[in-house]
């Protein structure tokens, strides 16, 4: 599967998903319509801050290594750097899929992942992950 259909199947997933949620989930006089302009906003801002993106990126290199990641963890700090965005009208959880979709894309694209995961730093931030030495070098 190439970057394109990934990026196709991925945004199709988080179309269906708002489909679904917006048709069973939400009762038929609460109009929970989403600002999409903050959204794009909010969404491109994140994108951008490493501390948001980085931990996701490591995370998702150690997994493709093959290493076990605390997934709750990861997930309890994304949700907590999200708090600020939740309007009562699920503006957090849209953008919790959407910048760890982007950040599980982008760590999906490298091809040396233990490269990268060294060179990004990760190796301090998860020092549970215990890589050969040869594995370190760029």
């Amino acid at each position: 599967m190439n970057k394109t259909q990934l990026s196709l199947l991925i945004i199709g997933l988080l179309l269906l998903g708002f489909y679904l949620r917006q048709t069973f989930f939400t009762p038929a006089d609460d109009p929970r319509e989403i600002n999409v302009d903050s959204f794009i906003d909010h969404a491109q801002y994140l994108t951008t801050q490493s501390e948001v993106i980085a931990p996701l990126v490591c995370a998702k290199l150690a997994i493709d290594m093959g290493f076990t990641i605390d997934q709750n963890q990861v997930n309890q700090a994304l949700r907590q750097t999200l708090k600020a965005y939740d309007d009562d009208k699920d503006a957090a959880l849209y953008l919790f899929i959407y910048v760890k979709g982007y950040a599980f894309g982008l760590a999906h694209g490298i091809e040396d992942k233990p490269g990268a995961y060294f060179h990004l730093g990760c190796d301090q931030n998860h020092p549970e992950v215990q890589m050969a030495p040869e594995q370190t070098q760029i």
